[in-house]
This record gives C-alpha cells, sequence and structure tokens, in this order.
C-alpha cells in the first residue's frame, strides 16, 4: 500500500549530484538535521572512497526510500556511482509487483540505472528446510551480490536502521547466540555470500527519525503489510516484546542493549585476535582445502579461543562465514577433548553438514573439505529445468530470433546457433580439464584460468551452471558463451537459453 505522504518526488531529480538548496536555506529542520548527521556519520567511517559504485538495496519501504534520498542529496558532493537495486521475493503478489514499479519509477526520477532480479524463496525454503525468513534474507543477499559484481559495483547498501539492530539483538538473544551475535550488525563487513562488501550506513538512526524526515520531504514509500504478521519472530519482537520492555521494564532499554552491543562487539574482536595469533602457533599444514592443527599446541590454550580457533578454520576451508553453530562447536571440542583423556588408535571423525570431514588422530586433528559428485542434467526443448545446487532454473527454447536481439543479451540470457549443437544439450557443472573459447576470443582457455580471472571464489567455482553438449562446452551460465556457437551471417535456426534465479 502507499503511505499516505505520497507527494510528488520528481523535484528530487532535479537536484540529484549536487547539493539540495533547501538545505542551504531553510532553518535546521528534521530533514536538515538528518542530513548534517548522515553526512558527517558517513565521513567518519570512510565507508568508501571517492567516485565509488555502490548499489542501493531499495525495496520500497520507507527506510530504504529515505537512504535513496540520502544518497541522491550527497551522491554528487561524494562523487559516488549509484545503482538501485530491487529483489522481488514472489510472495505477496500484486503488492510485491507494485513495489518493483514504485522503486523502477523512482531510480527513473533520480536519474539512476534501475536493477531487479526476482527469487523464488517458497520453493527455496522447502527445499533448503528453511524458514522464510531464513529463505528470503539468504536469496536476497545473493542477488543483491550478483547485480553488485554485474555493475562493477565497490559496495552493497543497506538501510538496516538502529530498530533494526535492537530487534536483531534480540533475536540473537532468545536463540541464545554467543558474543559475535550479541554484537548485531556491524556498519561494514563481507556480505554474507561473501562477494562483495555490506555496508549499512543508517544504523546510527531511528525509524522515527527516518519517518520525520520522510514527511518533511513528502517523500513516497510502501507499507508492507506482511511486517505486522505476527508468524514472523522479527514481527513479535517489533510489536509484542519491544513494547513490553519499554513499558513495564526499562523506558531507555534500546540503550541499555545497544551498549551490551557495544560491550559484546570489543570483547568478540579481543578474543577473535587472540584466536588468530592462536591458529598461526598451532597450524602444522594448511592447503587449499585442508588445515591440519597441533593437538598439543592446540590445548595449551583456553577452550573460548578453541572455539574460535575451529571457527576460524571452518570459515577457512568452505571460504564462507559457514555459522557454525554453538552444538557443531562443542561437538568438535568434545571430539578433541576425548583424545586428550583417551588417545585413539585409530581416529575419530566428525561430518559437519556433508561439506568439511573433522578427523582427530593421536597428535594432530585435521579438517578437510568434501565435494560431493554434482549432477548432469538433460535440457529439454520448452521446459524448465530446476539446478537447485547453484539456485537457478535454466530454460531453452526455439524462437524466432528478434530484430534487436544483441540488445536482449545479458549474463543470463543468450541465443546460440542451432545448427552448431551436436547430440543432447545437458546443464552440468565445471568438471577437470575444462576447455572452451570464450566468445571473442580466437583460442581456447581452461574453465578454471577464466574463472579466475574473473575473480570468483574457489568455493563458487564449483556451483557455476555449464551448458553442454557433445562438442564441449556451450555457455558457462552467467559469465560468457562459447564462441564456436554464436550467432552470424549463415545462422538459420537459433535456441535461446536462459538462467533464472530460484
Amino acid at each position: 500500500m502507499i503511505s499516505p505522504f505520497a507527494n510528488d518526488t520528481r523535484q528530487t531529480c532535479r537536484w540529484h549530484g549536487g547539493r539540495n538548496p533547501r538545505h542551504d536555506d531553510m532553518a535546521r529542520t528534521a530533514e536538515d538535521d538528518l542530513l548534517w548527521r548522515f553526512r558527517r556519520h558517513w565521513q567518519s567511517l570512510q565507508f568508501v572512497p571517492h567516485g565509488a559504485r555502490l548499489l542501493l538495496a531499495v525495496s520500497g519501504g520507507l527506510d530504504s526510500r529515505v537512504m535513496l534520498d540520502l544518497f541522491c542529496a550527497l551522491g554528487g558532493e561524494w562523487e559516488l556511482a549509484l545503482v538501485v537495486g530491487h529483489v522481488h521475493h514472489q510472495l505477496r503478489g500484486e503488492e510485491a509487483d507494485a513495489d518493483a514499479r514504485l522503486v523502477e519509477a523512482l531510480a527513473r526520477e533520480y536519474h539512476l540505472p534501475f536493477m531487479a532480479q526476482r527469487v523464488a524463496v517458497r520453493e527455496f525454503a522447502r527445499e533448503q528446510r528453511l524458514s522464510l525468513e531464513a529463505a528470503g534474507r539468504k536469496l536476497r543477499y545473493r542477488a543483491l551480490g550478483e547485480m553488485c559484481r554485474q555493475v562493477g559495483g565497490h559496495a552493497v547498501v543497506t538501510a538496516h536502521t538502529r530498530d533494526d539492530q535492537v530487534e536483531t539483538i534480540l533475536a540473537h538473544l532468545l536463540r541464545g547466540s554467543g558474543l559475535a551475535g550479541l554484537a548485531g550488525m556491524a556498519a561494514r563487513r563481507p556480505s554474507p555470500e561473501g562477494e562483495t562488501t555490506l555496508m549499512r550506513p543508517l544504523l546510527p538512526f531511528s525509524r522515527a527519525e527516518l519517518h520525520d524526515y520522510a514527511r518533511q520531504r513528502g517523500l513516497q514509500w510502501r507499507e508492507d503489510v506482511t511486517n505486522a504478521d505476527p508468524a514472523f519472530l522479527r514481527n513479535r519482537i517489533r510489536h509484542e516484546l519491544m513494547p513490553l520492555l519499554r513499558t513495564r521494564f526499562q523506558p531507555a532499554f534500546d540503550h541499555s542493549l545497544l551498549r551490551l552491543a557495544a560491550i559484546a562487539a570489543q570483547v568478540d574482536a579481543d578474543l577473535q585476535e587472540q584466536a588468530d595469533r592462536a591458529l598461526r602457533d598451532v597450524m602444522r599444514s594448511r592447503g587449499p582445502e585442508k588445515i591440519v592443527l597441533d593437538l598439543q599446541q592446540f590445548w595449551k590454550y583456553f577452550r573460548s579461543i578453541q572455539a574460535y580457533v575451529v571457527r576460524g578454520v571452518m570459515q577457512q576451508i568452505t571460504e564462507s562465514r559457514c555459522d557454525l553453530t554453538f552444538d557443531e562447536t562443542d561437538r568438535i571440542l568434545s571430539l578433541i577433548d576425548a583424545a586428550r583423556v583417551r588417545p585413539p588408535r585409530g581416529s575419530r571423525r566428525y561430518l559437519w553438514r556433508r561439506e568439511v570431514e573433522v578427523v582427530v588422530a593421536q597428535t594432530e586433528v585435521a579438517f578437510s573439505r568434501i565435494h560431493p559428485a554434482l549432477p548432469t542434467r538433460l535440457l529439454e526443448i520448452g521446459m524448465r529445468c530446476p539446478v537447485p545446487e547453484a539456485g537457478m532454473v535454466v530454460t531453452i527454447s526455439r524462437q524466432s530470433l528478434p530484430p534487436d536481439w544483441r540488445n536482449h543479451v545479458t549474463a543470463y540470457s543468450q541465443w546460440i546457433d542451432a545448427a552448431a549443437v551436436t547430440g543432447d544439450l545437458c546443464v552440468r557443472f565445471p568438471q577437470p580439464g575444462d576447455r572452451f573459447q570464450p566468445l571473442g576470443m580466437a583460442g581456447f582457455k581452461k574453465l578454471s584460468d577464466f574463472l579466475i580471472d574473473r575473480k570468483v571464489p574457489l568455493h563458487q567455482r564449483r556451483r557455476i551452471p555449464v551448458v553442454a553438449c557433445s562438442t564441449g562446452i556451450v555457455w558457462v551460465c552467467g559469465y560468457r558463451l562459447d564462441e564456436r556457437f554464436k550467432i552470424d551471417a549463415t545462422t538459420t535456426a537459433v535456441l535461446h537459453l536462459q538462467a533464472e534465479r530460484q
């Protein structure tokens, strides 16, 4: 639904890239005060250098709407190249479609590039056995990181506020989080998908402050009706728990909780620093997919440091945050402790989520990455082929070649010469020795070298879908077509290949 304060926003595009005269001429108001404090906060943290390209994650709601306005007011001053990114979760039907239309219209009014991706949250949640909240968050960050990579962005910027921070800390507290969880969200950190930097410049500001700013600026935004649905934990925290804490226990509990978060963040950072030094001391060997620790050196440290060391090893092995739970960490440490009480004659093993094998021997513990075989699937004309390992659906169809087909070619949509295809088309994953002829190149290149040149992290390379036929690789989905299958003057029949995020 549209906010009741939905006024015409076309005025904003007139001063995008420069200073808004209203902020120079008017007395200090809520909008001027917020803009001034936002400028000081951004400059004090030195988020990015001048001239950086940023992907602004805009949902259409109040918080991201204000963030967009603030960046457009100061983007010219900071010489920032701004891109608007929107993720459609396909959960709210016409309401979500209206959100996307509003965000696209705002991007046009501010004269900013607009990008959008649709993600299939329900299907992903069912396949991965996740809640809708968790599935939506994972797919959202994945899509934002992908859009940021496509435009060569420096970082993804989200509109999390001080209220979001308090809700997050409470949610972590309820589930029994450690120090890192109690510290809440960091203003700047690697994204959950590990592809780019994630920045949250609105954390010092409350939702009420943003609301006052939006009213005075006459900004247009949309309200997500699911934000009032008590089925979601965050909504119960926001609408039930937080009002109760304020009225019955501590009116200023927000400040108390944020102070706790600051203390937890400092202690967490100190322990992490000690664990980093400890890891260097106890590491016997390190390969790209295996790390071995010396048990005698490992046992010299307190259990809290040992836990941080184990998490650090797991993150290095998986090349991700890996989100090791308390129970999983405790199980690994208990396995290691057992070797001190009763040294094993052989070895003891623990398999973590079918991704990492932990093997405890008499004098060492080894962490090794496991690579289960990934399937190959035949592609049928006109049929959607789900590829859940990559979170994609690949479709191949026969189509007449549009006159302006080149304008519709993207990293995820390609036309190929049907006559160049031999045998069955299939979608698979990279294999040892894979070579192809990247579009525009005269010779062949190892697929692994191509992906390294594209700076694709190692843990992501194995899960990039590859369309192939008997001749070889046809298309590296999301990256490059093979030169041998391109459309030229001799082409008489074409196939359209498309990959969509689930």
